[in-house]
């Protein structure tokens, strides 16, 4: 079977089960030996590493949370979390380790007939075998002999197939349904299994009655006499019932901790594939400042891209820092260097001064990334506290690494620099070559029509990258539930996190990390910072915090930072009405323009939303547009733009139709969004639809994650009159 690199890491992910075309059979994907090695930059490994961390521990930790509020119920056991490679030796306290992971291309995936539950479409009989291998005997008997008691031993009239249904438990196990099931007996205190038997005749050959639409309805006959099983068609997960049962008393109720979920092995709760995309940069460019154990630095360098910086240490302070830190040899390296400087300024030898100068300034910046100096802090109360809480926030949400993110993408990409005989980001008021002829009239007209959109779009910067690099990779997975948590029998359950099973490396076992690398067209977009904070400023919109744009009149990056409320991996703060704030709404604001774009590029592009991904940088008031595809780049978005761009930008221009919706008042009185108009697929928005409104581009209403029933100007409503009042 050949499937893409991207459905092999997704779609097809260790512990995913799959049906073969044409219904030939279903089976379970299983990591193989043979992929081949991925070898990121160690930038991006780092990058990797520290993404898997930082999600794990937020899940171990609302996990081990989950039943804070409930009284007389024992917490969840930490290895029911997240999986026992991320614990400590003693399987209490979360660890991460590095070198349990191996990085793999998802070039090749085994996989295995799975789930082992035979049933015959004809009649109905249940066959439960242990493994593919004795289903795979037992289909070769069948084929010579039909063992129905009632029909006779002619195997023509049979069609046997695998049931398509399993019990799935937050624990990330499941089973193949039978009549079968495990039970929890009170005399010895242990789980055992138990075989089913008709009652009446004695017999082990049942029947599934799946005469009833809900699964929860279906049961089983005996085959024989058709008696019905007066047993409920549950079942209990082994490994759970098996921690938890020393642990149970006496009439002890286990039904809700171990209850397995019955569902159909291709439902989307059955399984889901843990896994994030982010920027990838090159050595140098600024992102060592996110790695760990940098920290000390970071504060520094947001201080720098947001313009707060505080004064610089003088001599006397770096001595005295150096000598508080025991560097004694360094202090009298640096009272060397003082010396060197003050006898080549008295001699007037300006060659020598500027060489020590230099040298000066290389030692500064070595002392200070070693953490032997620490500069004056200049970062408002405000900012350095929830900078101090950056472990909270979810890293593609963290307004700090988006702003270092973005630091970087201008630094490496947005200079338009020639790589490859291409400019690495080309603005669409100066294309170049590649989108029309150079010096033609065409070009004159291209760039008139963009210029003058963007004025009425609120766009202050818009371009075409060339080659926007992606690192997207795959590493667990849960079943039951896509949060750490979820409520079950009238009781919260964590679920645990899932890392994909070991795959044989060398000498050890590891579990593999799926990545992928792509390097894809992108439109990078960036709106006016005037008409942003008029918007942010009106009177209907209410913002909480209004006040810290006149606190920073000229810096909306410190302002937003300010601002900043902790966006955790699951959005849950989303699903509760809160006050707005010019960080939240601008954000909305942001992301809601993305997907106006994305259906753009949709209509006039040939790529279909599934293929288009979105980066915002909330403080930077950017979002990059990008093609989501490891197959060859044939330049889709250049070729919208060189050949379509009128017709893109009328469409974009036209708000009031494009954004329009079927539902009409009836979407916008209940936020704004929903699949008809700005919505997008879930499993690619950057946020599974949350923070999205029309409302903020087009008025009309007002986003429903925020308190207040005042209808708000859109930002392009405003964009549109500030762009007539400049005629």
């Amino acid at each position: 079977m050949s499937r893409s690199q991207a459905q092999i890491a997704m779609s097809y992910a260790p512990g995913q089960h799959f049906t073969f075309e044409g219904a030939a059979g279903a089976c379970q994907a299983m990591p193989s030996p043979n992929a081949t090695p991925a070898r990121p930059e160690q930038t991006t490994k780092v990058q990797i590493e520290m993404r898997i961390d930082e999600v794990a521990r937020a899940w171990f930790d609302k996990a081990m949370a989950c039943r804070q509020s409930e009284a007389n119920v024992p917490a969840p056991l930490p290895e029911f979390c997240v999986d026992v490679s991320l614990l400590d030796t003693s399987r209490t306290q979360y660890s991460f380790r590095p070198t349990a992971f191996v990085y793999l291309k998802p070039d090749r995936m085994g996989y295995l007939p799975r789930p082992t539950t035979l049933i015959c479409s004809e009649c109905g009989l249940i066959e439960a075998t242990a493994n593919p291998k004795q289903m795979g005997q037992r289909l070769s008997e069948l084929s010579e002999e039909c063992p129905h008691p009632k029909r006779p031993n002619d195997p023509s009239n049979c069609s046997w197939g695998q049931l398509d249904v399993i019990f799935a438990h937050w624990s990330g196990s499941w089973k193949p349904a039978s009549p079968n099931m495990t039970v929890y007996d009170q005399a010895t205190r242990r789980p055992i299994k138990r075989f089913a038997v008709c009652g009446k005749c004695g017999s082990r050959q049942f029947v599934l009655n799946k005469d009833q639409v809900a699964l929860s309805n279906w049961s089983f006959s005996c085959a024989n006499c058709g008696t019905k099983n007066p047993d409920p068609w549950v079942e209990k997960c082994d490994e759970t019932l098996g921690r938890i049962a020393s642990s149970i008393g006496p009439g002890g109720n286990i039904v809700g901790e171990a209850s397995m979920e019955k569902i159909n092995y291709a439902a989307s709760s059955a399984y889901f594939v843990k896994s994030d995309t982010f920027i990838t940069f090159p050595e140098g460019s600024g992102i060592e400042a996110l790695e760990p154990g940098q920290a000390r630095l970071l504060a520094g360098v947001i201080e720098r891209l947001v313009g707060l910086e505080g004064p610089a240490l003088d001599d006397a302070e770096v001595a005295a820092q150096l000598l508080a830190k025991e560097r004694k040899a360094e202090a009298k390296e640096f009272d060397e260097l003082l010396q060197g400087l003050k006898l080549a300024t008295d001699n007037n030898n300006q060659v020598v001064a500027d060489f020590m100068m230099k040298m000066r300034t290389e030692r500064l910046a070595n002392w200070q990334q070693a953490g032997w100096l620490q500069r004056n802090a200049a970062l408002p109360l405000a900012i350095t506290m929830k900078l101090q809480q950056r472990h909270e926030w979810t890293g593609k949400y963290d307004p700090f690494r988006l702003l270092v993110e973005h630091s970087a993408l201008t630094k490496t990409k947005l200079r338009g620099e020639i790589v490859g005989g291409r400019a690495s980001y080309v603005d669409f008021s100066n294309p170049d070559e590649w989108l029309v002829p150079p010096n033609s009239p065409q070009r004159a007209t291209m760039v008139q029509n963009a210029e003058e959109a963007m004025r009425f779009l609120g766009v202050r910067r818009a371009g075409l990258i060339s080659k926007f690099d992606l690192c997207k990779f795959s590493y667990g997975y849960s079943r039951v539930g896509n949060t750490p948590k979820i409520l079950k029998h009238g009781r919260m359950m964590p679920v645990r996190l899932n890392l994909f099973p070991k795959v044989q490396t060398a000498q050890e076992s590891r579990h593999p990390v799926y990545v992928l690398e792509q390097s894809n067209e992108a439109f990078y977009f960036q709106l006016d910072e005037n008409l942003v904070r008029a918007w942010l400023m009106q009177p209907e919109l209410g913002c909480a915090d209004a006040s810290l744009l006149s606190d920073y009149p000229n810096n909306f990056a410190a302002a937003l930072l300010s601002s900043a409320e902790i966006m955790s991996g699951y959005l849950e703060e989303h699903d509760r009405k809160s006050n707005p704030t010019i960080y939240k709404m601008t954000y909305a604001l942001l992301h809601s323009y993305s997907h106006y774009i994305m259906q753009g590029i949709q209509q006039f592009s040939g790529l279909d939303l599934g293929s288009i991904g979105e980066y915002l940088f909330p403080t930077d008031l950017g979002f990059v547009v990008y093609r989501n595809g490891m197959t060859l780049d044939l330049g889709d978005l250049s070729a919208l733009w060189r050949n379509h761009h009128e017709a893109f930008l009328s469409y974009l221009r036209n708000f009031p139709t494009s954004l329009g919706c079927n539902l009409g008042n009836l979407c916008m009185t209940k936020g704004g969004a929903c699949p008809d108009c700005i919505m997008i697929p879930e499993v690619i928005c950057l946020t599974a639809n949350k923070y999205l409104s029309r409302s903020t581009l087009i008025g009309r209403g007002r986003p429903d994650f925020i308190v207040g029933e005042e209808r708000i100007k859109g930002y392009l409503q405003l964009a549109l009159e500030n762009a007539r009042a400049a005629q």
